[in-house]
C-alpha cells in the first residue's frame, strides 16, 4: 500500500521532500525590508509632495507635485511650472493625476486648472476642448486609459471620457446624481465595464449602458482607489473603512487584515493600488506608508514605513499614488519625495539597529564579529561588548552585554564548542550558553585582560589570537602555551597580530597576520612562513591578511594586494593575484567567503566580488543588485546552512544570497531615450517615435538617459557620430549623458548611444538616433562650383597681368624686385595680423585662442599646474538681430566685446571664439578668481546698456568657467567650459557657472 501511495505522488509530480522545501517559508521573510531611494527637491523636483508617478512610452517618469510637474530620466530633472501670460504652460502647479500617451504625451490633471494636454513634440501643454467639468476650476481626481488611446477622467464633477482621435473631452450620460457631485476614483475592466468611486460609495457603468448605477456594497462609505487584480477580483480602497475585495462570484469580503481597525490600515484613506507580480498587491495609504498584500493563501500585510534611522526607508508615510514601471520597479509619491525601489530584489538586505521591527533590530550598527552555530543561528559581535543571537527559526535577536572588562570591548571573535557552547572574544575569553545567554569568563593562564581577536576551537585545543601573540589553551589540563614572532624567523609566528585562525584540511591550523600567513601545528607547535617576495612573483602578493579559505587543494587569501589564490605544489604553496586589473572591485580585500556553488565572494572598500574559480572571471556586485555603500569588517564573515552570505560592516549585517542574486532574471529591456535637445540655448522639438533630430548643425547639445532608474549613477554612457567621430566619446562619470556638437556639415549621421550596466548581471544597450544637418548656402554644390571656377579666373587673370607688369619692366628688373620684395614683407605682417585678429571687434580670433591654448596645456603639463578659460555668450542675441537688425547686432557685438576686454589685465587673452561668443583665456589664475573676474565681466555688461546706431539695447551675457591640469587636453577644457555656459543658460542666462572637476564634474554658480 505503501509503494502505491508513493507512485501515485510521483505521477502527480510530488515528492515528499519537494513538498517540504515548496513549503517551507523563507526563514528571512521577516528581516528583509526593501531599500528606497528617494527622488526629493535635493535632485530637483519642484516641491517635496509628490502626488502622481507615471512612465511615459518613451521611459521617462513624470512625477506630479504641489509644485509643478517634473520629467526625470535617470540623472536629470526637467521641470514644468505654470508662467503668467504662456497660454501653452501648466494652468496649476499642483498636480493631481496622470496618465500616458501612446505617443509619448500626457494627460494632467490638476487641482484648480483642470485637465490639459503634454505635447511631448513641442514641449508645450495643449487645452483639451469639451466639457468644463474638467475645464479651468475643475479638479481632476483620477485618469485611467480607455484602452483605445483615450481615457476615462474622475473631476469633482463627475466622471468624463477623453477621445483621442478627436481630442477632446465628452461629458458621460446618464452619469447619477451622485457622481455628478465628484468622482475620487475611476477603473475599466477589460471588457469595457467602468467603475468609480466617489463620496456615496462605489458605481458601475456596464459595458453597453450608457449610465452608472450603485454597486450594492457594505457599508464602505467614500471610494477613493480602484482596481482589478490578475485572479479577478476587485479590490476597493475606502477613506476611512479599509479594504473591500468583491469576488469573481460578485460576494464582497472584507479580511479582518483589510479592516479599516486593522493596525496596518487604523482607518486612512487608501489612495492607490498597484498591482504586482505573483498575486501581490501594493497599496498606498494616507498616512501608514505602504502596505504588501500577498494574495497567495490568504490576504498577509506587511507594512512599509518610513524610519527616521534608515535613510533607505520609505521616504514618507503618506502616499498619495503607486506605480509599477516596465522594469518592475515600485515607485512611491509620498508628501516628502518621490521613492522607488525593486521589490523582487530579495538578494541583498541589510539588518540593523532602529529597524521598524525591535524584533529584528540589532543593538549596534557596527558588526566586527561573525558565527553561525550548529543550529543555524547567528552570533554577531559588535562594539561597546554587545552580543546579538539572531534566532530565524524564533523570529527575534536576543541582546547580550558583555560585563566586567568586557564591557568596552569590541566582540571580533567567536567559537563553538562540542557541547554547544559558545566562546566569545572580549578582554579575554567569555563562554555564553547558547540558550539563557549566561556568561563567565574562561581562565587563560597568562591571556589577561588582553583583547582577543581570532579563536578557533579545534579538538580538545582553543586558539586564542591577540594583538601580542598565539595563545593554546589544552582543555584537558588548562595548560597554556603562547607563541610569539622572532625576527628573521620564518618558522615562528609570521606576526603578533593574530588576525584570523582557520583549520586546515588534513589537520593544522591557517594563521593570517600583517606580517604574511602561517601553517602551524599545534600538536608540535611548528610554524611555516609564507609572505611576498619580491623577487619572486609566486609569492604571497601582500603581507597584510585577513580571511583565508581553504578549499580542497586551494588556498584563498584576502590581502590588501587582491585575492590571493595558493595552489599546493611539491615547492610549496605557490600564490597569484586576482585584482583590480582584472575587475577586482578592489585590491583591500576586507573578507573571503566562499559559496555553496563553489563561487569566491570578496568585500573590499568598495563592494563585494564574485569570482569564477574556473576561469577567474571577476563580476562586481552594484547599487543596483542591492548592495549598498557601506564599508565591510576585515575578515567578518560566515555562512548559514543554507548558502546564505552574512558580511559585517559600519552598516550592519549584510545577507547575500548567492542562488538569488546570479539566476537570471526576465526583466523588460531598459531603453535609450532622447530626453532633451536644445540648438543654440533654444529647445528643439523631438518626436520619440521617429528618432530623427533636424538641426542646423550650430551649437547642437542632445541629453540621453537609459530607462533604468535602479541606480542611474553606477551606469556608463558614450556616444558617437558616425561619419564625424572617428571613435567613441566617453561621458565622464557623474556627468549627465549629453551628445553636444558645433559647426556640423549638412547631411544625415547616425548617432549612436550606448549604455554600460555594471553589476553581477552586466550588459550594454545600444541605440541610434538620426542626425539630419540642414546644408549651408555655400555647401551647395551649385555655390561650389561657382566659387571654383571664379578662384581659376582669378588666378589666370592675376598671372596674365603679372607677366605683362614684368615684360615692361625689364630694364628695372632688380629695382622693382627690391621693392616688390619690401612690400611683400609689409603686406605679410599685415596678414599676420589679421589673420589672429577678428576684424569686427579687434580682439583675437579662434585661430589665436587655440594656439595659446596648445601652449598654456604644454605649460601645464611641464608645470604641473593648471589653465582656466571662460566662455561667454550673448544672451538672445538672435532677438537682437531680428528687432534690430545685423548692423546693430555687429555693434552690440562690438560693444560687448570693448567691455570685456576692458574688465580684464593685461596679460588676459580675450577672443572672438565664434558668432557672439567670446572666450578668456586667463594667466596664473585660479578658477575661483577667474569666475570672480568673469562674474565682475557680466555685471559690467549688464549693469550698462549698449547704444548702436542710436538705438538702447539692454544685453546680457551667460558665462562658463572651467580649469584643467596638464592631463586634460584644451579640447576637453573646451567642452566642460561650454557644459558650464549651457548650465547657464539653461538656469535662467545672465549668469556665470564654474564646472568644478572636484566636485565630479558638477557645475556650481559662481
Amino acid at each position: 500500500m505503501r509503494h502505491f501511495v508513493l507512485l501515485i505522488l510521483f505521477l502527480a509530480g510530488w515528492c515528499p521532500g519537494a513538498a517540504i522545501a515548496a513549503s517551507r517559508p523563507d526563514a528571512w521573510s521577516g528581516w528583509r525590508n526593501p531599500r528606497f531611494q528617494t527622488l526629493d527637491g535635493a535632485e530637483g523636483l519642484p516641491h517635496a509632495t509628490t502626488t502622481a508617478i507615471v512612465q511615459s512610452s518613451d521611459g521617462l517618469v513624470w512625477i506630479g507635485t504641489r509644485g509643478g510637474l517634473a520629467r526625470y530620466d535617470g540623472q536629470r530633472v526637467k521641470v514644468f511650472r505654470q508662467a503668467a501670460g504662456r497660454r501653452d504652460g501648466l494652468p496649476d502647479n499642483y498636480v493631481r493625476s496622470l496618465l500616458p500617451l501612446a505617443n509619448g504625451g500626457l494627460l494632467v490633471g490638476t487641482n484648480v486648472g483642470g485637465l490639459v494636454r503634454f505635447d511631448a513634440r513641442s514641449d508645450r501643454f495643449v487645452a483639451v476642448v469639451g466639457a468644463a467639468g474638467v475645464g479651468m476650476g475643475a479638479r481632476i481626481m483620477a485618469i485611467t486609459s480607455d484602452a483605445a488611446g483615450g481615457a476615462y477622467i474622475a473631476s469633482d464633477r463627475g466622471v468624463f471620457h477623453y477621445d483621442v482621435r478627436r481630442d477632446r473631452v465628452d461629458p458621460f450620460t446618464g452619469a447619477g446624481s451622485a457622481l455628478a457631485e465628484g468622482a475620487y476614483a475611476v477603473h475599466r475592466d477589460r471588457d469595457g465595464t467602468l467603475y468609480a468611486g466617489g463620496d456615496t460609495g462605489l458605481f458601475v457603468r456596464r459595458a453597453g449602458s450608457d449610465r452608472f448605477v450603485p454597486v450594492a456594497t457594505p457599508e464602505i462609505g467614500d471610494v477613493w482607489a480602484i482596481t482589478r487584480d490578475p485572479a479577478g477580483r476587485l479590490w476597493v480602497g475606502t477613506g476611512s473603512h479599509g479594504i473591500f475585495v468583491q469576488l469573481r462570484s460578485g460576494r464582497f469580503v472584507q479580511p479582518a487584515a483589510l479592516s479599516g481597525a486593522s493596525p496596518d490600515i487604523g482607518h486612512r484613506t487608501i489612495r492607490a493600488f498597484a498591482v504586482g507580480k505573483g498575486g501581490i498587491i501594493w497599496v498606498g495609504t494616507d498616512g501608514l506608508g505602504v502596505l504588501r498584500i500577498s494574495t497567495e493563501g490568504g490576504f498577509a500585510v506587511r507594512r512599509m514605513r518610513n524610519n527616521p534611522g534608515d535613510r533607505a526607508s520609505l521616504s514618507g508615510d503618506t502616499v498619495r499614488n503607486l506605480m509599477i514601471d516596465r522594469t518592475g520597479r515600485l515607485w512611491a509619491a509620498t508628501e516628502v519625495g518621490a521613492s522607488h525601489t525593486d521589490p523582487s530584489r530579495e538578494a541583498i538586505f541589510t539588518i540593523g539597529p532602529a529597524m521598524l521591527d525591535p524584533r529584528h533590530s540589532l543593538a549596534d550598527r557596527n558588526v566586527r564579529g561573525l558565527l553561525v552555530d550548529r543550529h543555524d543561528r547567528i552570533w554577531v559581535g559588535m562594539s561597546n561588548g554587545l552580543i546579538d543571537r539572531i534566532d530565524r527559526a524564533a523570529g527575534e535577536v536576543r541582546h547580550l552585554r558583555l560585563n566586567g572588562s568586557h564591557a568596552g570591548q569590541d566582540v571580533k571573535a567567536f567559537a563553538e564548542r562540542a557541547d554547544g557552547t559558545i566562546l566569545a572574544g572580549g578582554r579575554g575569553v567569555v563562554t555564553i550558553d547558547p540558550d539563557t545567554l549566561a556568561e563567565r569568563t574562561l581562565p587563560v593562564n597568562g591571556l589577561g585582560d588582553l583583547p582577543v581577536i581570532s579563536l578557533l576551537q579545534s579538538g580538545h585545543r582553543l586558539l586564542i589570537g591577540t594583538y601580542r601573540g598565539l595563545f593554546v589553551r589544552d582543555d584537558r589540563t588548562g595548560r597554556v602555551q603562547r607563541y610569539r614572532h622572532v625576527p628573521n624567523d620564518d618558522r615562528s609566528l609570521a606576526n603578533n597580530e593574530v588576525i584570523n585562525l582557520v583549520a586546515a584540511p588534513g589537520g593544522g591550523v591557517w594563521i593570517a597576520t600583517p606580517g604574511g600567513i602561517n601553517r602551524f601545528d599545534p600538536a608540535t607547535g611548528r610554524f611555516t612562513t609564507y609572505r611576498n617576495d619580491p623577487s619572486d612573483p609566486a609569492s604571497l602578493p601582500q603581507n597584510y591578511t585577513g580571511s583565508i579559505v581553504p578549499v580542497g587543494d586551494t588556498l584563498w587569501v584576502g590581502t590588501y594586494g587582491g585575492v590571493a589564490r595558493g595552489r599546493k605544489t611539491p615547492q610549496g604553496w605557490r600564490f597569484h593575484a586576482i585584482t583590480e586589473a582584472r575587475g577586482l572591485a578592489n585590491d583591500n580585500v576586507a573578507a573571503v567567503q566562499v559559496g555553496r556553488a563553489g563561487r569566491i565572494w570578496a568585500t573590499g572598500a568598495s563592494g563585494i566580488s564574485v569570482i569564477d574559480p574556473v576561469h577567474e572571471t571577476v563580476l562586481r556586485v552594484s547599487q543596483r543588485d542591492g548592495l549598498t555603500s557601506d564599508s565591510f569588517s576585515q575578515r567578518v564573515t560566515a555562512i548559514t546552512r543554507g548558502g546564505d552570505l552574512l558580511f559585517g560592516g559600519t552598516g550592519g549585517l549584510l545577507v547575500l544570497r548567492p542562488d538569488q542574486l546570479t539566476a537570471a532574471r526576465a526583466i523588460a529591456a531598459p531603453a535609450l531615450t532622447v530626453s532633451e535637445i536644445e540648438e543654440d540655448g533654444r529647445d528643439v522639438s523631438y518626436d520619440p517615435r521617429s528618432r530623427v533630430v533636424r538641426s542646423a548643425g550650430h551649437g547642437i547639445r542632445i541629453a540621453f538617459a537609459l530607462s533604468d532608474y535602479a541606480a542611474p549613477e553606477e551606469i556608463r554612457y558614450r556616444y558617437r557620430l558616425r561619419g564625424f567621430d572617428e571613435d567613441w566619446v566617453e561621458i565622464p562619470p557623474a556627468s549627465p549623458a549629453t551628445a553636444i556638437y558645433t559647426n556640423l556639415p549638412g547631411g544625415r549621421y547616425p548617432l549612436e548611444l550606448q549604455a554600460r550596466i555594471p553589476g553581477v548581471h552586466p550588459r550594454v544597450v545600444t541605440g541610434t538616433v538620426d542626425l539630419i544637418v540642414a546644408q549651408a548656402w555655400y555647401e551647395r554644390w551649385p555655390v561650389r562650383v561657382a566659387l571654383a571656377l571664379l578662384i581659376v579666373l582669378a588666378i589666370i587673370g592675376i598671372v596674365q597681368l603679372r607677366t605683362v607688369v614684368l615684360r615692361r619692366r625689364t630694364r628695372a628688373l632688380e629695382d622693382v624686385i627690391a621693392q616688390r620684395t619690401q612690400e611683400l614683407r609689409a603686406a605679410n605682417a599685415r596678414l599676420e595680423l589679421l589673420a589672429g585678429t577678428d576684424p569686427l571687434t579687434g580682439l583675437a580670433n579662434r585661430r589665436t585662442m587655440i594656439a595659446m591654448l596648445e601652449t598654456a596645456h604644454a605649460a601645464a603639463l611641464r608645470s604641473g599646474g593648471t589653465y582656466v578659460v571662460a566662455m561667454l555668450d550673448i544672451d538672445l542675441f538672435k532677438r537682437i538681430n531680428d528687432a534690430h537688425g545685423h548692423q546693430v547686432g555687429d555693434a552690440a557685438i562690438e560693444a560687448v566685446a570693448a567691455r570685456i576686454a576692458g574688465s580684464v589685465r593685461g596679460v588676459d587673452l580675450v577672443a572672438r571664439y565664434g558668432g557672439e561668443e567670446i572666450a578668456i583665456l586667463f594667466a596664473d589664475t585660479s578658477p575661483r578668481e577667474a569666475c570672480a573676474t568673469t562674474e565682475r565681466v557680466r555685471a559690467a555688461v549688464a549693469d550698462t546698456p549698449v547704444v548702436a546706431n542710436g538705438v538702447e539695447i539692454r544685453v546680457t551675457v551667460s558665462g562658463g568657467v572651467a580649469a584643467a591640469t596638464g592631463d586634460t587636453s584644451p579640447a576637453e577644457l573646451l567642452h566642460r567650459a561650454d557644459l558650464a555656459l549651457y548650465r547657464a543658460k539653461r538656469d535662467g542666462r545672465n549668469r556665470v557657472v564654474l564646472h568644478d572637476a572636484d566636485v565630479a564634474g558638477l557645475s556650481v554658480a559662481c
